[in-house]
């Protein structure tokens, strides 16, 4: 900026460099106002809720076509699992007619060939032969074999005789041996019997020991609690004897005789002993009630002259409330009269101000020209 004057001050300078800032300031403002991309306010609040709904419709109908291609989806689970349990159940059918015809017709015992693959085929086929006069061998039919068993019956039969002795000759041992051990038993059983009776008169000799001890001991206790006795019932009777004496001394003494010369000091004749004491005479009780007499009088004055001077202030009291509440409702209805011509001064103020404004609203409504919307955007301010 070039200042066109003769002479520049440092004032002249600053106001020049103050102006050309707020200059500058002012054309940045003006590029913010009218950027429309980049301006926060002045904004076209129709095409924004314009573009609002758009977005709304078009979420709606992105949701319903989401929606739709859902159910489609669920529908054809559906579907699909119904035809997979349709199958499944087809192939159940088929599995299980296939089974039974195997069960049925496809049996191993049905082949023809089972007679060479039969695990009982030894178990169900004849011996070779039977006994050397077999009529199923031939002349040219060999008639001893080594290892042949012909008399496999006679030697089972044998054999089991032979264990049935071996059973009954184990059973007489064991009976033998169950015998020596029963007397075995009764044999250990006597010498315990005979141990145990042995014990029983230790015992025995023992307890009859015990029960001498504990009978002398007992007549020696015996004998102690008795000369404790004698003892205790001596030491009674000489504190009892004691006891009296004393009870005697105390009778006969100047304290419970309540002797009045005792109670009296020597060292003072107005002045009393206290632990001798023991009370008035009756001529000292005779002044001590006419002085209780004449304080309770004086108190029973004193409390009826409180009592009246309560009264008379209670009665006071209520005189003042009730004056007080006669004024107190004299200045509500003061107030409340002084607030209902207020109310009606208002009222008419309130209708008197309507009017006027009204009239003034009359008087300046005008129609709005294109003048007044043309002269907006044409600086920052």
């Amino acid at each position: 900026m070039t200042l066109k004057i003769g002479i520049c001050t440092k004032q002249d300078l600053d106001e020049a460099m103050k102006l050309q800032k707020r200059e500058q300031y002012e054309d940045e403002r003006k590029r913010r106002i009218f950027n429309a991309k980049q301006r926060l306010y002045g904004l076209d609040l129709e095409m924004l809720d314009r573009q609002i709904l758009e977005k709304k419709k078009q979420r709606t109908a992105q949701m319903e076509c989401d929606k739709k291609f859902e159910e489609q989806e669920q529908l054809q689970k559906r579907l699909i699992l119904a035809q997979e349990k349709e199958l499944e159940k087809k192939q159940r059918v088929v599995d299980s007619d296939l089974n039974y015809y195997r069960c049925r017709y496809q049996r191993k015992e049905q082949r023809r060939e089972f007679d060479l693959n039969d695990p009982n085929f030894l178990k169900k086929a004849r011996p070779t032969r039977v006994a050397d006069n077999d009529i199923s061998l031939g002349v040219s039919s060999a008639q001893i074999f080594q290892g042949e068993d012909l008399y496999n019956s006679d030697r089972k039969l044998r054999q089991r005789e032979q264990q049935r002795a071996w059973l009954d000759q184990q059973v007489q041992e064991r009976k033998k041996a169950e015998d020596a051990r029963k007397q075995a038993d009764n044999l250990l059983m006597d010498n315990v019997g005979c141990r145990d009776k042995h014990l029983q008169e230790m015992a025995k000799s023992d307890h009859q020991m015990r029960n001498q001890v504990i009978q002398r001991v007992r007549q020696f206790n015996i004998n102690m609690a008795k000369q404790k006795q004698l003892d205790r019932e001596r030491e009674k009777r000489e504190k009892y004897e004691d006891d009296m004496a004393e009870i005697y001394n105390m009778l006969s003494s100047d304290m419970l005789t309540e002797n009045p010369d005792v109670a009296q000091s020597r060292t003072d004749p107005n002045k009393k002993i206290a632990f001798m004491y023991r009370g008035m005479t009756p001529e000292e009780l005779r002044v001590f009630r006419l002085g209780q007499d004449q304080q309770l009088r004086l108190a029973i004055q004193r409390k009826t002259e409180a009592q009246m001077m309560d009264k008379q202030w209670e009665q006071y009291a209520i005189n003042m409330d009730r004056t007080l509440v006669l004024h107190q409702i004299e200045d509500d209805r003061r107030r409340k009269a002084e607030f209902d011509e207020m109310m009606r001064a208002n009222s008419k103020l309130a209708v008197e101000q309507d009017r006027q404004r009204k009239e003034a609203l009359v008087g300046l409504t005008n129609a709005v020209s294109d003048d007044f919307y043309d002269q907006f955007n044409k600086n920052s301010r």
